[in-house]
């Protein structure tokens, strides 16, 4: 069995949405030390971060009302089959249908669909969120008719975030998240993971009414 983890690392100065778009309640994160095992004989920190912070599972009701929230979810929608896919896109570019299609890999009903573009290389460089490549319209019409139950990739953003229709209006992730599928992104760790199928496990915190939350991720190879 081989494990591979592809949730990022959240540290002080990292990447976040606030910086890159100017959305301060989505910066941070910001880790306080309160005490130390030198001075105070424990150690303690208090962490102030946005919900959408490093590698994160988000549910529809990020964008429509009445949707369920992170809590609420059963744990056999966490533990899932996946069906991974390696492509290499260069920046600002689409992720096509054909792109998923010619890769060759079946995509099942109720898996989580795990799509890499490479662009996990540029985790916390420069315009991260700013040049990723993003999901076109065909692509994910294809991929919501897949009926997958999560839509993971290395990408930040699932619309062309530098149009300035798609990216107050959402488009793509508003498909995704109106067939029932939730996002997980952006994962890291490409070069380790096999294209493929595989299994997955996310982890988010189990905190009450949020839309979203960082998570641990592992996928599982045997």
């Amino acid at each position: 069995m081989k494990l591979v983890e592809i949730s990022g690392l959240i540290e002080q100065g990292m990447w976040n949405y606030g910086d890159e778009l100017g959305l301060p309640i989505f910066s941070g994160p910001k880790i306080t030390q309160l005490a130390s095992v030198e001075k105070d004989g424990f150690s303690a920190h208090k962490i102030e971060f946005s919900i959408l912070t490093g590698t994160y599972l988000e549910t529809p009701a990020h964008l429509l009302e009445d949707a369920r929230t992170i809590d609420e979810l059963d744990l056999k929608e966490l533990f899932l089959p996946a069906s991974v896919i390696k492509l290499n896109k260069k920046p600002n570019s689409s992720i096509t249908k054909d792109d998923i299609t010619k890769s060759g890999v079946i995509i099942k009903k109720g898996d989580c669909l795990v799509v890499f573009t490479g662009w996990y290389k540029m985790w916390n460089k420069k315009n991260f969120v700013l040049d990723c490549p993003y999901f076109d319209s065909e692509c994910m019409d294809y991929i919501v008719s897949r009926e997958i139950k999560v839509l993971a990739s290395d990408t930040p953003c699932y619309d062309d975030i530098r149009d300035p229709v798609d990216s107050k209006k959402l488009p793509q992730l508003r498909k995704l998240y109106l067939s029932g599928a939730m996002a997980l992104a952006p994962i890291v760790n490409g070069d380790r993971a096999k294209q493929g199928r595989a299994k997955i496990i996310i982890l988010p915190l189990k905190v009450k009414n949020l839309s979203a939350s960082p998570a641990r991720a592992v996928l599982i190879y045997r």
